[in-house]
């Protein structure tokens, strides 16, 4: 069967039930036909079969025997489905519209253009997530991560680079969006070949929108629906560049990532 949109969410020990009580209602109220898929990198401290179908009993569940990543993770999960949309959609997040499918795939139907379309991200408490940003600097992680500039320097950096210059009231044109939640067209998808499994985490979604501006098909931001995300900043539990490398497998899993993209997009225009 086709679907419209195909909902797509990966979990690695960590997934927040009300995520899944919200995509419930989400699916009791959309208009479009939606499938749910999560695919699950052999979680070892809940059943995570057991609880998807708990709450919604259609849901197609994926068990991987390793954790092979985000994006080549998210690309199995996008195979399972034919779809004309697929929203990648993280664990830790709850739907506060329950028509926020609706919205996004009204969008991208009224903009053939568009490849990517990526809704309004907020917090628990209410503020406001930066998860709309410019493309990085091969440099960008140097900046955020270390003190050896000036803070005057490295703060006019990380206001450009997180686009605090934009009042994120009006829909518009952006470098990429963070991959916490995105929708993007599925036959375009399938074109790209998906997430480049190269980056194991981190990366993949400015990599993905970047192939996506490749082929003249942007990326949008819409700041009329959004959503709640507990952003956990994983690879910023241990502050710092050496002591992450040392202390934290996510910041060495965010700096691979980092050399990798550099690598690949070093010199080249968009």
């Amino acid at each position: 069967m086709k679907y419209d949109v195909a909902i797509i969410s990966v979990t690695k020990d960590k997934i927040d039930p009300e995520c899944l009580s919200s995509i419930k209602q989400l699916l009791e109220r959309t208009q479009l036909k939606v499938k749910f898929v999560l695919v699950d990198n052999n979680s070892k401290i809940f059943d995570p079969y057991a609880l998807a179908r708990t709450h919604l009993p259609e849901a197609a569940v994926i068990l991987r025997d390793k954790n092979y990543g985000f994006g080549r993770s998210c690309n199995l999960g996008a195979a399972e489905v034919e779809a004309d949309y697929y929203f990648f959609l993280n664990p830790d997040t709850v739907v506060s519209d329950p028509l926020i499918i609706d919205h996004l795939y009204e969008f991208m139907t009224a903009c053939p253009t568009c490849g990517i379309v990526a809704p309004q991200v907020r917090y628990p408490d209410g503020r406001f997530q930066e998860t709309c940003r410019r493309f990085p600097k091969w440099y960008s992680p140097l900046i955020q991560r270390t003190s050896f500039l000036p803070e005057r320097i490295s703060a006019g950096h990380r206001r450009k680079f997180l686009m605090e210059d934009y009042q994120h009231k009006k829909y518009r044109m952006i470098d990429w969006a963070q991959g916490s939640a995105l929708m993007i067209d599925g036959k375009l998808f399938h074109e790209l070949g998906g997430f480049d499994k190269r980056f194991f985490m981190y990366y993949e979604d400015v990599d993905l929108c970047r192939r996506c501006w490749q082929k003249k098909r942007p990326v949008y931001y819409l700041p009329d629906v959004y959503l709640v995300h507990a952003y956990g900043k994983g690879s910023a539990v241990v502050g710092g560049l050496w002591k992450g490398l040392i202390k934290n497998s996510m910041a060495r899993a965010h700096i691979v990532s980092w050399l990798k993209y550099s690598l690949k997009w070093m010199g080249k225009k968009i």
